[in-house]
């Protein structure tokens, strides 16, 4: 082995490694910026009933960028699916949604009697004030995935700012 090839090595071994760290920073500075690009606007959750264990959650979501939300998870319950809810032919249909892309720009109001969240299982009844975390898990362009935080306020229908939601009403899934 000649004095040369540990040195030529060691450069590889630097440059693989410089190369490396570069790419690690352009993700993480991708990542910062997803995350920042997402705002959350009046989150907030259905008080439930006694023996209710499901509950549907509301919040307005705008992004900066095209990106589309592929799960949502809470602490107060087992599974959180996105639904929307619309009329056809004077029945309201709701349906489960697998993931809700979004437009950059343009905020997508979750709401009664519209898109919303459900929460099966609730792992306790919901009582007005108290608070529930919510974790969305977003996917860019990029297929890169990030995750935001959100607390929403449990509040009472007589106590949100829309009308009555449809928690109070049967289920019917179409998929």
């Amino acid at each position: 082995m000649t004095m040369t090839q540990p040195h030529r090595l060691r450069n590889h071994i630097q440059r693989a490694l410089r190369y490396s760290l570069a790419l690690l920073l352009a993700t993480t500075a991708t990542l910062g910026h997803a995350q920042e690009s997402i705002t959350i606007h009046n989150p907030w959750v259905k008080a439930t009933y006694p023996g209710q264990n499901i509950s549907a959650g509301y919040m307005t979501i705008t992004s900066a960028n095209d990106v589309t939300l592929v799960k949502i998870e809470s602490d107060v319950s087992e599974s959180v699916e996105i639904h929307s809810m619309k009329m056809e032919n004077n029945v309201m249909k709701m349906r489960m949604l697998p993931s809700l892309p979004l437009a950059a720009g343009k905020p997508y109001k979750l709401e009664p009697a519209g898109y919303h969240f459900m929460l099966f299982d609730l792992k306790k009844p919901l009582l007005d004030a108290q608070t529930v975390n919510f974790e969305l898990t977003f996917k860019n362009k990029q297929n890169i995935e990030f995750k935001q935080s959100v607390k929403a306020a449990v509040k009472n229908a007589e106590n949100s700012s829309g009308p009555a939601n449809h928690s109070d009403h049967e289920h019917h899934h179409s998929h």
